[in-house]
């Protein structure tokens, strides 16, 4: 354990114990006895940044960082060797490729006040910073003709009906602004705002053509999602691929991959610059990945239920996400360390498809990582 720099006549240092690691164990090292009867004020904040050399913004830089109080009180000790437990914290001092995450404490005391930077770090070792975009994104390279050809009748004559809908729409819009010469309406500086306007509809309207069909693409199963987020992972315990997933076939399926795969997320809010307005979007970077389970199936046969065609054995464990990954630890859902993992269904013809589930729409207990 390693302690802070001097407050103001005491240091401090964080630790955990094996027997409740989700706990933060508070150490004083008291150089004025004095503080132990005057009672100053203690404040611990834990702060998630971008990496300084990646702020942004020049007035409004709140958006770079966020701040969440984990302990504000009078000084919570009456002895030199006294501890204090701040009890289900699961932050530690990280640094990654975009953010990094930190505590601070501040003692008040006669009026003035001390500020430094408490070591806490994890109790095991974690490092795995690499970039895992290749294990939760793998390039998909179906054939996007062989994949239409393949979806029902009625998938291919619902598309095209709403694709001919969208032309008609834009053909219409199109004839719309050139008879009326859109080009002359407005004065002065709003003069070309109804030609953007225009232009951009017609932009939408095409744009959705092609989108309707790519989306099309997937529909050769019907995904039940909410089975596989309802899911509930605990380390040491086992799973059939027919108890996390489902949906309905559409399409008769051969030598279909399945693969669990799990990473960490840092997640951090990115200035986007448009021609009148400025947004804080969130973003993450993808880290840490791993693969927890793959199984390819010879044959799905169209019109089944997809779980009576997985395989039925236990023998898909989370241990590997458990064990590998940085526990979850988010100051907001915009800024901290996630934990996101996916099922991936791939096909050399078939468009691929993932069933998502992002760490911050849930607990993961700091425990269960430790």
């Amino acid at each position: 354990m390693n302690w802070s720099q001097d407050l103001g006549g005491i240091k401090l240092g964080m630790r955990r114990e094996s027997e409740a690691p989700e706990d933060i164990v508070l150490e004083f090292d008291i150089q004025d006895r004095a503080l132990l009867k005057d009672k100053p004020v203690l404040k611990i904040d834990v702060v998630t940044q971008r990496l300084e050399e990646k702020w942004q913004g020049l007035i409004f830089k709140g958006g770079n960082k966020a701040t969440k109080t984990i302990f504000k009180g009078t000084l919570p000790i009456d002895t030199p060797r006294q501890t204090f437990e701040i009890k289900n914290q699961p932050f530690y001092d990280f640094k990654g490729k975009e953010i990094e995450s930190f505590c601070i404490a501040k003692l008040s005391h006669a009026g003035a006040t001390g500020e430094q930077r408490v070591p806490n770090a994890l109790p095991y070792p974690v490092s795995d910073l690499n970039d895992a975009t290749g294990i939760v994104d793998p390039k998909d390279t179906f054939d996007p003709s062989a994949n239409f050809a393949r979806l029902t009748k009625q998938t291919k004559i619902n598309t095209y009906l709403l694709q001919l809908l969208l032309a008609g729409l834009a053909a219409w819009t199109l004839h719309w602004g050139i008879s009326g010469e859109i080009w002359e309406w407005g004065s002065g500086k709003g003069k070309g705002d109804p030609v953007m306007l225009w232009i951009f509809a017609l932009v939408l309207m095409v744009g959705g053509i092609y989108k309707v069909r790519q989306k099309a693409l997937s529909k050769y199963i019907s995904i039940d999602k909410s089975k596989t987020s309802r899911l509930k992972l605990e380390p040491g315990k086992t799973y059939s691929l027919a108890e996390v997933m489902d949906g309905e076939v559409e399409i008769d399926i051969e030598d279909a991959l399945f693969r669990i795969v799990c990473c960490n997320r840092e997640r951090y809010q990115y200035l986007m610059t448009q021609s009148r307005s400025r947004d804080w979007i969130s973003m993450h970077r993808d880290f840490n990945g791993h693969v927890i389970y793959e199984r390819k199936v010879s044959r799905i046969a169209a019109g089944s239920r997809l779980a009576d065609y997985l395989p039925k054995q236990h023998d898909i464990s989370f241990d590997v996400m458990f064990r590998n990954l940085y526990p979850q630890a988010l100051v907001s859902k915009n800024y901290g360390v996630s934990i996101y993992w996916e099922i991936q269904v791939i096909h050399d013809e078939l468009v691929d498809l993932e069933i998502p589930i992002a760490g911050i729409d849930r607990d993961w207990p700091f425990e269960h990582f430790a």
